[in-house]
């Protein structure tokens, strides 16, 4: 879905904004995450699952942060979890195999 296109601005925008207040806010994150979702989808329907992976590496990495007191572990998985996003921002971008060549 195109930003400055009339389906974002006069239909997916005020139907997401209107949720968004509408919405408690302990439920307001999770809100927009399903309307980012749906945004991506909208483009490209396969890479929501590629999306949801990185959304989950990354929420992982946050809960084993967040538990772990030694700050050598605590490198370590953050080392994990940068080189695990820049692998797949890599893949994308510049393989050969990528379908965006």
């Amino acid at each position: 879905m195109i930003f400055a296109s009339s389906v974002f601005l006069f239909l997916f925008l005020p139907l997401t904004l209107t949720g968004y207040f509408m919405i408690r806010p302990a439920l307001r994150n999770f809100f927009l995450l399903l309307m980012s979702l749906i945004v991506y989808a909208w483009g490209e329907p396969i890479y929501v699952f590629l999306m949801i992976g990185s959304i989950l590496l990354n929420y992982t990495t946050g809960v084993l942060l967040h538990f772990q007191h030694q700050k050598l572990t605590k490198q370590l998985i953050l080392i994990i979890c940068i080189i695990g996003n820049l692998g797949l921002l890599f893949y994308f971008k510049y393989s050969v195999l990528s379908p965006f060549h």
